[in-house]
This record gives structure tokens, C-alpha cells and sequence, in this order.
């Protein structure tokens, strides 16, 4: 009989973060399944992995009342569906679903730590959120860290013990198509059209960003700087890729800059951004903290330099001095100085982005990182299979 495997989120989109897992480990023999809230995407997801998508309804913040209906509804569901491995991901999901998964007595039960958000928060909510990453990991037989900075934060922390967390690899959650970063005819063409359509020359120089749109992403520091830069470099253009959000939002002046600067280009959520990681000259991710920072591991895949955040989870994504460059995401002059050093060095950014692309490809390929998953899942089998014969 198939190893039963439920892999865990809170909200469909975040199924994208796990894209082909699933499949993979269904390929390996096991009987897979996936848990999310309810949404749009979930159709799409089971129809490209193949899988079935069960759904309780999660709320992405702090809500007690509906939190507990949550927890009985996972219950109810877990003692329907009985898995053999739960691996959760996402804050909610990671509390909600360890928990569930512990009062019914799972066997195995994963908590995938993707990042911490009490990093950026204080006082009472702080509180919090550490109390809630605390009992997920408890209620955990095994946690997982998808960087190494932030597993010594996990403990530093005191949220599990050292013994207790695995990274895969040198980190990710799920590691990276590479074939999909690989220039062929039709992605050539993409590049050079949309180079076109913005009006991108060989005489500009474009810094670029990927991801949310929030204060917590750094997007103000960003935009400050880019505007010091500017004026003393009126060939400089600013990429900007992906959707404001409500939750954290930067400020109304950040909002019309980024919109109406005929010097920035502005690119709503795009669902395959690689296109554009190819227009940048520097990629500048200048995040307050995260798990791993997976749009930093794709711009060096496109063998694109990156100015990185050096904070949890976005250091893990950069070598300093060989890959790209490490920054005090708060401080704008570093920030400012060090993307001018990268401008007025293209060599240097020439050979930091092939070794960024060198790097990526030889350890955050999908098949390494789910190969890791499949070997770990087996280990822990057969750990248990020995504690059952010798009870």
C-alpha cells in the first residue's frame, strides 16, 4: 500500500511556491495530496500536478474564532483522510495543520519553515506569532528550515533544537526549474521584444526587482536610492516587477513614483517573470527579512548580479564577492554606494552574474531538492517502522 503524503499551505497561491513536488512524488510511488484554503488557483494546480487539492479555510492573520473552526475542520478532515507524512508550510498552515495533524496522531509530521514574520514585528504581536511558530514546531516530529540563516534564527529563538531541523541542499523550498532559465530561440525573442517595447538600449542601465510590492520588501529604500543615482546617471532605469499590496503597503508618494516616473518601469504581476530577470543589469533585493528569497536565486540563474539584503534567509542567496554583494537593507548610502560600484564595473557584474548562474545551477535545481524530500521521507519511514517492531 502507497506512503499516504499531504503537503499543507494556507492559501492556493502559495501551491506555486511547491510547483512540480507533488507530481515528483507521486512519480516515487507515494499517494499525494495537497491543503489550502479555497481560491482560483487550485483548479489550475491539480490539473498541472495531478493531484487533489483538499481545502480548509485559513486566515492569513491572527483571528482566534476562526482559527479554532479551522483547527476542528482540519481534525475532522486528517481523520478522514488519515496520511502517513504532513508537511506544512506557511505560518497558519504550519500552526493549524501541525496541530491537527498531532491530535490525530500522524506519524510523520513536517513543519516546513519558510520564514518567520515576528522578524518585522514588536511588542504583543511578537509575542505572539514566536508562541505560534513554538507550537508548530512541538507539535512537529521534524522541522525544516529552507535556509541556513534562518535555522539559526529557529533556534537562536528557541523554537526547535538544532537536532530537530534539516535544510535540503544549501536551502530552498523547492528549488528552480533550470531549464526554464535556458536562452532558446522563443525566450530570445521574448527578451528582445519586450527590451523594444520599453525602449531599452545597450546605453542604459537597469536595476530591477521582482516580487510583492511592500515596505518589508524594501521597495522605499529602493526607489530612494534609484533617485539619487538617476541624477547623476539619467541613462539608469528602474524594473520594477510584481503587485502592490494592501497588507504593508508602501506610501501613497512610493506609489505614484513607481507609476508615473517616466524613468521607471512599472510591470504588474507577471505568473512567468523570467523574461525580465534578462533586461537587468543588477537585480537589488533589499527584503527585511525571509526564508530563503527565491526571486535572488533567479536573477543569478539569468546570471544577473545581486545587491542582496543582508538579513535571515536573503544572505543564504548571495556569496559575497563572488555572486553578488551583501548590503544593510536600511542604509541608503550603502545601498546607493554599492549599486554605483556594480554600475561602474560591468566586468565585475559580467563575471558576478556567471558565477551567480554557475552556482545556482550546480545546487537549486528542482530534482536535487526533491531527491533530498523523497530521501528524507523514506528515513523517517523507516525510523518509525523500527520504533513500531520494537515496541
Amino acid at each position: 500500500m502507497a506512503v499516504k503524503v499531504m503537503h499543507a499551505v494556507t492559501v492556493p497561491q502559495s501551491l506555486k511556491l511547491m510547483r512540480g513536488q507533488l507530481a515528483y512524488l507521486k512519480r516515487q510511488g507515494y499517494e499525494v495530496g495537497a491543503l489550502s484554503s479555497e481560491g482560483d488557483y487550485i483548479k489550475e494546480y491539480e490539473a498541472y500536478e495531478d493531484v487533489k487539492v483538499l481545502t480548509v479555510n485559513m486566515e492569513r492573520e491572527i483571528s482566534l474564532i476562526q482559527d479554532f473552526k479551522s483547527l476542528v475542520a482540519c481534525i475532522r478532515l486528517i481523520r478522514k483522510e488519515r496520511p502517513d507524512i504532513i508537511n506544512t508550510g506557511t505560518p497558519k498552515a504550519g500552526l493549524i495543520v501541525t496541530l491537527a495533524a498531532f491530535i490525530c496522531r500522524v506519524p510523520i509530521r513536517i513543519y516546513n519553515v519558510l520564514g518567520l514574520r515576528m522578524e518585522t514585528t514588536s511588542g504583543l504581536k511578537r509575542r505572539i506569532l514566536l508562541t505560534a511558530e513554538k507550537i508548530a514546531a512541538a507539535a512537529a516530529t521534524d522541522v525544516l528550515s529552507v535556509s541556513s540563516s534562518l535555522k539559526e534564527q529557529l533556534v537562536e529563538l528557541g523554537i526547535a533544537p538544532e537536532e530537530k531541523i534539516r535544510i535540503f541542499g544549501k536551502g530552498s523550498y523547492n528549488g528552480f526549474n533550470l531549464e526554464s532559465f535556458k536562452q532558446t530561440e522563443q525566450l530570445k525573442k521574448e527578451i528582445e521584444e519586450l527590451r523594444n517595447s520599453y525602449g531599452l538600449t545597450n546605453k542604459h542601465t537597469v536595476l530591477g526587482y521582482v516580487g510583492r510590492l511592500t515596505k518589508d520588501k524594501g521597495i522605499e529604500e529602493l526607489l530612494e536610492s534609484f533617485l539619487q543615482l538617476h541624477e547623476k546617471n539619467s541613462e539608469m532605469r528602474l524594473l520594477v516587477v510584481g503587485e502592490f499590496e494592501t497588507g504593508d503597503p508602501v506610501s501613497s508618494q512610493t506609489y505614484e513614483e513607481i507609476n508615473n516616473n517616466p524613468h521607471i518601469i512599472y510591470i504588474n504581476y507577471q505568473k512567468n517573470p523570467i523574461p525580465f530577470y534578462f533586461l537587468m543589469d543588477v537585480f537589488v533585493f533589499l527584503t527585511k527579512r525571509e526564508g530563503f528569497g527565491n526571486v535572488s536565486l533567479e536573477a543569478s540563474l539569468a546570471g544577473v548580479p545581486v545587491l542582496a539584503a543582508d538579513v535571515t534567509g536573503a544572505k543564504d542567496t548571495v556569496i559575497p564577492g563572488e555572486t553578488g554583494l551583501l548590503v544593510n537593507p536600511t542604509d541608503i548610502k550603502d545601498i546607493t554606494e554599492k549599486i554605483a560600484y556594480l554600475v561602474a564595473n560591468p566586468e565585475l557584474r559580467k563575471q558576478l552574474g556567471a558565477n551567480g548562474k554557475k552556482w545556482g545551477e550546480e545546487h537549486f535545481g528542482n530534482e536535487q531538492i526533491w531527491g533530498e524530500m523523497d530521501s528524507f521521507y523514506q528515513q523517517l519511514l523507516i525510523q518509525k517502522a523500527a520504533a513500531f517492531e520494537m515496541n
